[in-house]
């Protein structure tokens, strides 16, 4: 690698530099320069207070009426602002839960036993939930559901044929899409039985 201190290196980075392209990079930038001459000019403000005192209180009273002007502003937009009313708070109605078992009543007599023996699943879900047998969040998947059901307070029978039923539901709802009356006819009877429980 050549060595950067060469003084052919430094020569030939100068020419480049002089070129018309290459002009700016040697100035200062523009706002740079601009901000220092209001430095040097508010610096040079207070000589103006011997030299021409009527120009340095001018400019004084100038500077002075804007920053009363700009306090006043602040003074006056905080002040509406704590005046205006407070906006009520929106109250969203809570809609009326889906009645699922009817959904599920519905979806069958068309002949779609799988959607039916889905929705029955969830209501059952719902049951529970209410009954504070199980803790319902949507981060729940399926799988804990059915581990939380083996180890509720139902009895050994009911909690074994939920896990059995919630296993086949998943393995039919996800996979082979088998439409049987018999799963829908299994949740119904499991989901009358809970709501009588509950009853």
């Amino acid at each position: 690698m050549p060595d950067l201190s060469d003084p052919a290196v430094i020569e030939l980075t100068q020419q480049i530099l002089a070129r018309p392209e290459f002009a700016d990079a040697k100035s200062p930038l523009a706002r740079d320069s601009i901000i220092q001459k209001i430095i040097e000019w508010l610096m040079n403000l207070n000589g103006l207070r011997f030299s021409s005192p009527v120009v340095y209180w001018t400019v004084f009273a100038l500077i002075a009426l804007a920053m009363l002007a700009l306090i006043g502003h602040i003074v006056w937009t905080i002040s509406i602002a704590m005046r205006a009313p407070v906006p009520e708070a929106r109250t969203i109605a809570a809609s009326p839960a889906r009645d699922l078992a009817a959904e599920a009543s519905s979806l069958a007599t068309r002949g779609r036993y799988l959607e039916a023996a889905h929705h029955l699943m969830i209501a059952s879900f719902r049951a529970l939930g209410e009954r504070a047998v199980i803790e319902l969040r949507p981060d729940r998947s399926n799988r804990w559901i059915r581990a939380a059901l083996r180890e509720s307070r139902l009895s050994a029978e009911l909690a074994s044929e939920l896990d059995r039923l919630v296993a086949e539901t998943d393995y039919r709802w996800f996979g082979a899409r088998e439409n049987d009356q018999a799963i829908y006819s299994e949740w119904r009877a499991v989901f009358e039985q809970l709501s009588t429980a509950a009853g």
